[in-house]
C-alpha cells in the first residue's frame, strides 16, 4: 500500500474558513490520508510520520478540539487563533533567522497543547508551566504527544497586557519582549526544537496568557535525558554552531 503523508485537513483548510469566526475546530490525529495533490496544504505544518508520537493509544482514531473564545474582553474584540499564531512564528522565525538557525514550524499536537494551556491559565487566573491541577509540563505533554514521544520538549509561559484589539503588531512586540529575557531566549532560540505551537487568550482585564510548546526531531529523548545540565548545554552549543554552519551563517 503507498505511503501517504499524514494531514489534518481541517486546521490547514480552518485559516480561511473560519476567519470570521470566535470559535473554530481544530482536529488532529495520525492517519488522515490526503492525495499528494494536496501536499502543497500542507504549508507550515509538520505531521509525525509516527502516529505514536501525537497520541499514546493511536488506532485510526481522529479528534476534535473545539477552541473556544479567546478573548474575554468584550467591545467586539475577537481573536482567530490561525491568524494569531502566524504572527507569533513569523516574528519568532524572523530571530531565528539573525541568530543563524531553522526556523520552526507549526506541530499539531503543540497547537493543541498551547492553547489547552493558555485557556487553563486565563481561565484560573494562574501562569506557570504546570497546570491548574498539579500536572508538570511534560504532563501536560504527555496528552497530545503521547507518553512514549520520543521528541524531547519544552515549553514557555508568560503574561502580557493587551490595549484594544490583538494586532500583528503588538503580537510582534511580545516576541520581542520575550526574548529580550536571557531565559526565555536561550530555550526559543535552542537549535534542538524544530516543531512549535502558540496559544494565547485574554482575561476580561485585559490580561493576556500565552503558551508555547516546543518540540525537537524523533528520536532525541533518550539521549536528553542522560545528559547531565552541563551537557545538555554543551551540546546546545554544538549543535548550534553545527547549523550555523550549515545554513552557511556569519555574525553581522
Amino acid at each position: 500500500m503507498k505511503k501517504t503523508r499524514k494531514l489534518l485537513v481541517v486546521l490547514v483548510l480552518s485559516a480561511a474558513a473560519l476567519a470570521l469566526s470566535t470559535s473554530a475546530f481544530l482536529a488532529f490525529s495520525g492517519t488522515i490520508y490526503v492525495d499528494e495533490n494536496n501536499a502543497a496544504l500542507l504549508g507550515r505544518y509538520y505531521i509525525s510520520d509516527d502516529a505514536a508520537t501525537l497520541h499514546p493509544n493511536y488506532i485510526n482514531v481522529m479528534t476534535q478540539f473545539q477552541i473556544p473564545q479567546l478573548d474575554l474582553r468584550g467591545y467586539g474584540y475577537t481573536i482567530n487563533h490561525f491568524v494569531m499564531q502566524d504572527w507569533f512564528l513569523d516574528r519568532l522565525n524572523y530571530h531565528r533567522e539573525n541568530y543563524g538557525i531553522h526556523p520552526y514550524v507549526f506541530y499539531i499536537p503543540a497547537i493543541v497543547t498551547s492553547i489547552e494551556h493558555s485557556l487553563d491559565m486565563r481561565d484560573n487566573q494562574f501562569s506557570t508551566l504546570a497546570a491548574h491541577d498539579g500536572r508538570t509540563h511534560q504532563q501536560r505533554h504527555d496528552r497530545r504527544m503521547g507518553v512514549a514521544r520520543t521528541k524531547v520538549t519544552s515549553a514557555h509561559v508568560s503574561t502580557h497586557q493587551v490595549v484594544g484589539p490583538l494586532t500583528e503588531a503588538r503580537a510582534h512586540e511580545i516576541i520581542d519582549t520575550i526574548l529580550s529575557w536571557e531565559s526565555s531566549h536561550s530555550f526559543l532560540m535552542n537549535p534542538t526544537y524544530y516543531y512549535i505551537g502558540f496559544g494565547f487568550s485574554i482575561q476580561a482585564c485585559g490580561t493576556g496568557r500565552l503558551s508555547i510548546t516546543m518540540a525537537s526531531q524523533e528520536d532525541e529523548w533518550v539521549a536528553h535525558r542522560m545528559r547531565t545540565v552541563q551537557e545538555r548545554e554543551e551540546h546546545r552549543q554544538e549543535v548550534l554552531e553545527r547549523v550555523r554552519a550549515e545554513r552557511g551563517w556569519t555574525p553581522n
